[in-house]
């Protein structure tokens, strides 16, 4: 492969994953520019090594799935749960999903690669307000609920305060 082709095919992957993460940058999710830029072009560059770089006669493709279930474990890295909420979930799916954009790339399969980035980036944008319009209508406060925080204040005579604020430590997480 020359060094052009391997540059436009890497390139490829990279701008396009710096686009999936513009829009989870912009809206501050875990994973924005740089993870999604790192992983479509870490895709490209496996499924390269994969095509150009093993015998003609072994299974090439081998790589290929290794690179679905590695994002996956990556993925799943990202997904928290915190009381009845959970979180990072869509976060995982664009993982995913960005690595399939950069496999595309290096595949050099680039229409396909480009549309499905755009695919992306529509269904991070659109869909997101649209799930959170649908919540709201069926009377829920929103899937990926943000931990709160909260002010305790207690009012009481001097002659308890050191009792209150056993009582107070006692019964609060650390």
């Amino acid at each position: 492969m020359l060094a052009v082709e391997l540059l436009t095919r890497v390139g490829l992957a990279t701008v396009l994953g710096i686009a999936i993460g513009f829009e989870r940058q912009w809206r501050s999710r875990m994973a924005g520019l740089q993870t999604m830029a790192l992983v479509s072009m870490g895709s490209a560059l496996f499924l390269i090594l994969s095509a150009y770089s093993f015998d003609q006669e072994g299974d090439r493709l081998r790589v290929a799935a290794q690179i679905v279930s590695g994002i996956g474990f990556l993925g799943a890295g990202v997904i928290m749960k915190q009381g009845l909420s959970v979180t990072g979930l869509n976060t995982a799916a664009t993982l995913w999903a960005t690595a399939a954009v950069g496999a595309l790339a290096g595949a050099w399969m680039w229409r396909e690669a480009t549309a499905g980035a755009a695919i992306i980036v529509a269904a991070n944008w659109f869909l997101q307000p649209l799930a959170g319009r649908m919540d709201r209508v069926h009377g829920k406060g929103g899937r990926d609920a943000a931990p709160a925080d909260y002010l305790l204040e207690v009012v009481c005579g001097r002659q308890v305060e050191a009792e209150v604020k056993a009582l107070v430590a006692q019964v609060m997480p650390r």
